[in-house]
């Protein structure tokens, strides 16, 4: 691997613009390590301030003063005018500050409470048994399969539209339209990446306007249902903000989860010594997951603008309405805090991966996304005493939500 000494010193948005290539996104470790050797907080030209240190990413979200949106009001995305997809993701409660944000994540977070996803456990172990059997009928003569559409995908996708109640057979149709609109919030999107993501982003809003009618109409016990009757103190969704949540809570519902099993399942076929730790002691998965997540995060940055004026833990300033980008992937590889951190180490102890981000904004579904993940995993370990790798992976286009398109393997 080469890293920062190895070869002259740069800038880090010269490392940056290097991050937002495909080139550069084949090696990301080393680029974070370069990034590392500058320090933890950098200023950019391109992002204001560029967070990669893990003691200062882990200030900056939990900060009160760092928020989604600027000290006025104004909206952090460009373009809210001219792109619906960028409209529509301003409505979530991935882009609200407090108040607004609170009033939406208490209306819903009930139906993401540790007692509320054990209670889906029953529910993803019977969706799990029929996706395994069909990838493993496939799998069983040594054919070569893809891990991502033959069983990453269809589960979380499953899970997730049993509780919005979105029809099994309409599942399918909508991994593109996911994937498109994932542009929104990466840095690197072009105009041409946002109209189809524009695209993706009408479709899905006027098929949950759809489901919304329908279940006024004929309520059924599914999320769709109680969230249309939430109320919190006489408060409840308007309808934008209803359709917004359920956009939302479906593509992040099942693309974190998907991603997941694709990386972590890659990062274990590079390490066959963690893997064979893991067959030899499953009882190890809750903190192996852990380590996935930490190793090759599915959502690599976060942004936030400041409020006001606030310091970091590095002792750097920054000043009101200054725009951040979190490199939560950076933070989880920071040497000061993780030892050997491009390494897998499945029993790794200390301080835990910000993949889930942290403060406010932690990841609503990080129960359900760790409870599948342990899920899969130990039911592919007890199936397949072998799998190997069986050609070249194929990353997704894209950098903050970091997956993959094609994972092939042959499994015995």
């Amino acid at each position: 691997m080469v890293t920062g000494t190895d070869r002259p010193e740069r800038t880090a948005d010269q490392i940056l613009a290097e991050v937002l290539t495909p080139v550069g996104r084949d090696d990301l470790n080393a680029l974070y390590a370069e990034l590392h050797t500058l320090g933890e907080v950098h200023r950019s030209r391109i992002m204001g301030r560029m967070v990669t240190g893990y003691r200062a990413a882990d200030a900056v979200l939990r900060h009160s003063s760092a928020g989604r949106n600027r000290p006025d009001g104004r909206p952090v995305l460009p373009g809210i005018e001219e792109h619906s997809s960028r409209r529509l993701i301003s409505r979530t409660m991935l882009m609200a500050d407090p108040p607004h944000h609170t009033r939406l994540r208490r209306l819903v977070s009930k139906a993401f409470t540790p007692r509320a996803v054990a209670g889906l456990e029953p529910a993803i172990a019977e969706l799990l048994a029929v996706h395994m059997e069909d990838f493993a009928t496939r799998a069983a003569d040594g054919e070569v399969v893809d891990l991502m559409a033959g069983l990453a995908f269809r589960l979380p996708v499953a899970v997730i539209g049993r509780l919005l109640g979105v029809p099994a057979a309409e599942q399918p149709g909508f991994q593109q339209m996911v994937r498109d609109l994932n542009a929104v919030v990466e840095p690197s999107a072009d105009e041409r990446a946002l109209t189809v993501a524009d695209v993706a982003a009408d479709s899905l809003e006027t098929y949950f306007q759809d489901l919304v009618r329908e279940r006024r109409a004929r309520p059924r016990e599914d999320l769709v249902s109680a969230l249309i009757a939430a109320r919190d103190h006489d408060d409840r969704f308007s309808e934008d903000e209803l359709v917004a949540m359920l956009v939302q809570l479906f593509t992040a519902g099942f693309e974190t989860t998907t991603n997941l099993i694709g990386n972590g399942m890659l990062a274990l076929l590079k390490h066959p010594d963690q893997f064979a730790l893991l067959r030899a002691d499953p009882s190890i998965m809750p903190t192996a997951v852990e380590e996935m997540l930490r190793f090759d995060s599915p959502v690599q940055a976060s942004a936030r603008v400041s409020a006001a004026e606030f310091t970091l833990p590095d002792g750097t300033i920054v000043p009101e309405n200054r725009f951040m980008l979190v490199i939560l992937g950076a933070a989880n590889h920071d040497p000061r805090v993780f030892t050997d951190p491009h390494r897998l180490i499945l029993k790794r102890a200390g301080a835990p991966g910000l993949s889930f981000g942290n403060g406010i904004h932690f990841c609503l579904g990080a129960g359900l996304a760790r409870l599948e993940a342990r899920m899969v995993f130990t039911e592919l370990l007890r199936r397949f005493p072998t799998i190997e790798l069986a050609g070249t992976p194929q990353r997704q286009a894209f950098m903050t939500i970091w997956g993959l398109d094609r994972l092939p393997l042959r499994m015995r």
